[in-house]
């Protein structure tokens, strides 16, 4: 399944919601794939196996299936997570993309390319399901980014 949506980050129309920077968004996506108990609903455990400066290795434990995957950061442009395909999870990707086509009017492109365990999934209404589930937690995602900056 091949998936992807625009999440608004400013209104410019709106002056009574506080704009976030570019390095703000930045930083909170960032933190997203280093600290994902924070966005994660249901996470049980996390380990980061490896870290280099533009790429990291992390084990995360959710209810009934361990995910693994290696995740690669673009500075200031992009997000790509890169699921390792195992015997329980079939695989695939998740690429958040920092949008700006006028100054401040930030927006995230949240693009999925998902893969499914054999005979579960290859259903247009769990399809359906999946993206809704998608566009939630990458909604909940932008919320909980602008929460963490207008509290700090």
């Amino acid at each position: 399944m091949q998936f992807e949506h625009v999440v608004q980050v400013n209104d410019l129309t709106d002056d009574r919601i506080p704009n976030i920077t570019r390095a703000q968004l930045w930083d909170g996506i960032a933190l997203r794939a280093t600290e994902p108990h924070r966005f994660v609903v249901g996470l049980d455990e996390f380990d980061l196996e490896w870290q280099s400066d533009t790429r990291l290795k992390r084990r995360l434990e959710l209810p009934g299936v361990v995910v693994h995957d290696v995740v690669t950061f673009d500075r200031q442009h992009s997000v790509q997570y890169d699921i390792i395909p195992t015997a329980d999870v079939a695989g695939g990707s998740l690429t958040m993309t920092i949008e700006e086509p006028e100054p401040d009017a930030l927006f995230v492109r949240f693009r999925y390319c998902a893969r499914y365990v054999e005979g579960i999934g290859d259903e247009l209404p769990y399809d359906l399901f999946v993206q809704q589930a998608y566009v939630t937690m990458d909604i909940d995602t932008i919320r909980i980014i602008r929460d963490r900056v207008t509290l700090h």
